[in-house]
């Protein structure tokens, strides 16, 4: 230090500033809930690879662990693992996915702490019934998915992928579906079959390879782009082959099907949440809004304890303004104009006296999302000319001159 000075004196050095740059967070990122073979219990471990997992957690062939491998084929670079397994090789009970009983942190109370993650996934709890002692009843798997909602929409900064049981018809699956009302979540249906080594191996659940899918489209385009009518990697083929009006009627109810297209793969077919509400039935609205409320609240920070005047509006309007036009631009947010697009408001009405009296600063922004087109259609109409007396009187002047076209050639032929 002393090399930086020379000369005696007070030298004043900057602490650095308390702004941080409004970046948007990184989405894709996927927390996956289930039994593994191996690895550390009921701690959160990030990885980035299949081969992690495997050196990590096992390669036994489960719904778990093709999840997590249909994650990472299906364009997933990042994502966490949380065994739930029970000590002692016990079957895996609600509670241990849950985690609401007992003083010490399991389940999903253990991924409350993940900042970082968007995307929750369980592909081996629907397979739990009739196979575990602690899923007897199909409301078992009903609870904890219910719970794995609640979860989603408490903390507002995730969005759960669930898998319906095992061998629903689809009339079951309509039935199960039916339990939930949430734009924290979306269903798909039916389960799918991959191939393990030679062989193809019995159907599992396709939410880690759907997952994959949001990852990959996060990446490439921006959460905006919804991930539906694509190819899912990995997979041999669908436990059901669904009759184009049943997928209708499951799209209707807002279930997302896998449908096998010739020539084309098997693709996601639908990308629709869970909710009654018809402005949050798109997945890409509510990840939208997912990826704004999340990046604002991390950019924020800096701002609690700052003095709460004008200046300070202005500079959060600002950064906020330049963010939300970044998305406009990337045709994330709808609108000829920014203006159409969005508004952020942080101003002496937003904030009264009576509101910084308490301590509170209020931005408000308003954002129109981009929606996916779900129905293309085309119309085609027969059209017929109607021949009008200008059109017949050029049709017979057309017929005049090539008479005399063909007349002139004769006589050309019969002279030479």
């Amino acid at each position: 230090m002393s090399s930086l000075y020379k000369s005696p004196g007070v030298h004043i050095e900057s602490a650095g500033d308390r702004y941080i740059p409004l970046e948007r967070v990184r989405t894709g990122v996927c927390a996956f809930l289930g039994v593994t073979s191996k690895g550390a219990r009921n701690e959160p471990t990030k990885i980035g690879s299949w081969e992690q997992y495997k050196k990590l957690f096992g390669d036994d062939e489960s719904h778990m662990a093709q999840g997590v491998r249909g994650f990472f084929a299906n364009g997933g670079s990042e994502a966490y693992v949380l065994n739930i397994a029970p000590a002692g090789g016990l079957d895996p009970v609600p509670d241990d996915y849950i985690g609401n009983q007992g003083s010490e942190e399991r389940g999903l109370r253990k991924l409350e702490r993940l900042d970082d993650v968007d995307l929750i996934a369980a592909p081996d709890l629907a397979g739990q019934y009739g196979k575990s002692v602690g899923f007897p009843e199909r409301s078992n798997v009903l609870a904890v998915q219910r719970a794995i909602v609640d979860h989603c929409e408490l903390l507002h900064d995730r969005f759960a992928i669930l898998d319906a049981p095992r061998n629903l018809s689809v009339d079951e699956v309509l039935a199960w579906r039916k339990n939930f009302d949430s734009s924290h979540a979306a269903l798909y249906y039916p389960w799918i079959k991959v191939r393990i080594g030679e062989n193809v191996g019995e159907p599992i659940p396709p939410s880690g390879h759907v997952a994959g899918l949001f990852a990959q489209y996060d990446k490439s385009e921006g959460v905006h782009r919804a991930a539906a009518n694509v190819k899912l990697e990995g997979i041999v083929d669908v436990a059901t082959r669904l009759k184009k009006r049943e997928r209708d009627h499951l799209f209707d109810h807002q279930i997302n099907t896998l449908v096998p297209f010739p020539g084309r793969g098997l693709r996601t077919w639908g990308a629709r949440t869970l909710s009654s509400d018809a402005q949050w039935k798109q997945i890409n609205v509510r990840r939208i809004f997912i990826l704004v409320r999340k990046s604002i609240d991390i950019y924020a920070q800096w701002v609690v304890f700052e003095p709460n005047e004008p200046s300070l509006w202005k500079k959060l309007t600002r950064s906020i303004e330049v963010f939300l036009g970044d998305l406009w631009t990337e045709g994330a947010l709808l609108g000829a104009s920014k203006g159409e697009a969005f508004y952020v408001k942080c101003d002496e009405e937003t904030n009264p006296p009576e509101t910084r009296d308490v301590g509170q600063l209020i931005v408000e922004i308003g954002i129109s999302p981009v929606r996916p087109a779900e129905y293309i259609i085309v119309r085609i109409h027969q059209f017929t000319r109607e021949h009008t007396d200008a059109d017949k009187e050029a049709s017979d002047e057309e017929a005049k001159l090539e008479s005399a076209r063909a007349a002139e050639a004769a006589r050309a032929a019969a002279e030479g």
